[in-house]
């Protein structure tokens, strides 16, 4: 990707890279709830940082849900269905992306509580772990599975808050026995 055509990470882009990278993390490992969960946590501490607010509900709502069908999975071994198909999920950003949420995870972590410092170092480095950016600095190895784009990622994000629209709606009418529904 050119950078002249490369969009740059907003505060909400880099808080759904976060949701991207801890569910696709759950998808290959079940029994990474505890990384997973540390994920999770810093992209609560960037969301309150940046003032997002409501905006990064779908993607909290997400991983909880992904958590909790890895220790479903990790108890029982049957799989449940997911919200975004795991496939979306195994593109990595390209290393001027990480570095950008690097970046952005810094400059927040500068102006924050120092409590929240610690959080968001370990989320840039597990984003940089899981994103491969050592090996594509060091060895300029291309990952087989692709670069995740910030379209995709606005993208995905718009996917997500369909699906749980979708999922509360089926919800609501599961627990409405006996309702009689339109065609």
């Amino acid at each position: 990707m050119k950078a002249n055509t490369r969009s740059a990470l907003t505060p909400l882009d880099l808080c759904t890279l976060i949701a991207h990278e801890t569910v696709s993390l759950l998808n290959a490992d079940a029994e990474a709830l505890d990384s997973a969960l540390r994920l999770r946590t810093g992209l609560d501490v960037y969301a309150a940082a940046s003032e997002l607010g409501k905006e990064v509900i779908p993607l909290l709502m997400w991983i909880d849900r992904e958590m909790e069908s890895a220790r479903q999975y990790t108890a029982t071994e049957q799989d449940t269905p997911h919200l975004i198909s795991p496939d979306r999920l195994l593109p990595v950003p390209d290393a001027a992306a990480q570095l950008n949420a690097v970046w952005m995870l810094f400059q927040t972590a500068v102006n924050a509580p120092e409590d929240y410092r610690q959080t968001l170092l370990e989320t840039a480095r597990t984003l940089t772990e899981m994103g491969g950016l050592e090996d594509m600095l060091l060895t300029t190895k291309i990952p087989a599975t692709g670069f995740v784009s910030v379209e995709d990622l606005r993208t995905e994000l718009e996917d997500v808050r369909v699906a749980l629209h979708l999922q509360e709606a089926a919800d609501h009418i599961a627990g409405q026995p006996g309702q009689i529904l339109s065609p």
